[in-house]
């Protein structure tokens, strides 16, 4: 009897412990999911809005020159992205010489930057566009490159550099539309600036910049503060179009920024 009672209280025990809530593992800390991966608008797409203007328009706003920047792995990434910009303008102008300056610069820089293999071969799809003249294909190609760069960067955790393109990219094209805006001023066309959700995304990206050799850059603290007064013009949500003096302030604020990074 005694020895009943004995495996009884056993099998209770044994049944009891089993019931009890087992402690859940302790959860892995939760990784810090980087958000700074949005698209720019297309530059063909901006500048083509301009459809008022001619070739010779579009040429003025094109630089003497295009070099690429070997030295400097984050002005080679802020210029990548100027460039990007200035290559749909080189398409509207239909200028080869400077279109072929500033493919052969993006390459540079796209190599220096460490973008993947598998997009530089698009660079290959540039160089025969240019040579055999296809100016619309070229336009979609641009833009192509442009998002696989980006697309790389973020791929690889290359965040800063995807910042500083993007920063780039969005400096230019602000820059050169309002040049061109301001030398053939019609207020429906400054509609094309209304970007103000890209230049919130572009303002807070900026902002989680870590890299503190880039943070102690002397143009990091221009861009900061230039931005900040961008957003003054761009971001107030009554504004939809912009006066010739909006325009203006637009042009000076946009040019020291890509003056101060060098």
């Amino acid at each position: 009897m005694l020895k009943k009672i004995f495996l009884l209280s056993i099998v209770i025990a044994l049944l009891v412990g089993c019931s009890k809530k087992q402690p859940e593992p302790q959860q892995n800390a939760v990784a810090k999911i980087e958000t700074r991966n949005f698209t720019l608008p297309s530059f063909a797409d901006l500048f083509n809005s301009l459809d008022y203007l001619q070739k010779p328009d579009f040429d003025k706003a094109l630089a003497k020159e295009y070099k690429s920047n070997p030295n400097d792995v984050f002005i080679a990434s802020f210029d990548l992205g100027k460039l990007t910009a200035d290559a749909i303008i080189a398409t509207k102008s239909r200028n080869k010489t400077k279109l072929s300056e500033i493919a052969n610069a993006m390459i540079e820089n796209s190599k220096l930057i460490g973008v993947k293999e598998d997009v530089l071969k698009l660079a290959d799809e540039l160089i025969t566009l240019i040579q055999t003249d296809k100016w619309e294909d070229l336009q979609s190609a641009l833009d192509k490159y442009k998002n696989q760069v980006e697309n790389s960067l973020y791929e690889t955790q290359q965040f800063d550099l995807l910042t500083l393109v993007q920063t780039g990219g969005w400096t230019q094209g602000l820059n050169r539309l309002s040049f061109l805006i301001s030398a053939n001023y019609k207020e429906d066309k400054t509609q094309v600036l209304n970007q103000k959700g890209i230049l919130v995304n572009v303002v807070t990206n900026f902002s989680k910049i870590e890299n503190t050799e880039i943070i102690n850059k002397p143009w990091f603290k221009t861009i900061q503060n230039n931005y900040s007064e961008i957003q003054k013009i761009i971001k107030p949500i009554e504004k939809q179009t912009f006066s010739s003096d909006d325009i203006n302030k637009l042009i000076k604020l946009s040019q020291s920024i890509i003056e101060s990074v060098k």
